[in-house]
């Protein structure tokens, strides 16, 4: 059984769905997705991720995307899902 996903690597598998093709661009400064670039995630953060398989890079030896996959777009789904649940808006 995998370990639960740690606070950041949430934060992470939400701010990747939410972008235009549930991708994380790389920058300078680590992953962010391209509506929000303040929002940046460390490469080791989005490593974390890579080794769950809940994203893939374009290129593993240098990475310039990450992409949600299936599992990484079902979790980030029931996590948002649970978010809206818990406030009571839906």
């Amino acid at each position: 059984m995998a370990a639960p996903l740690k606070p950041l690597e949430r934060t992470a598998l939400i701010a990747a769905f939410g972008a235009t093709d549930n991708v994380l661009k790389r920058t300078r400064g680590g992953f962010c997705p391209p509506r929000y670039p303040a929002q940046v995630f460390s490469r080791r953060l989005v490593n974390w991720l890579y080794e769950r398989a809940m994203i893939d890079y374009d290129d593993p030896r240098f990475p310039t995307k990450a992409t949600l996959t299936k599992l990484g777009r079902e979790t980030a789904d029931s996590l948002v899902a649970a978010a809206v649940a818990k406030a009571g808006v839906a």
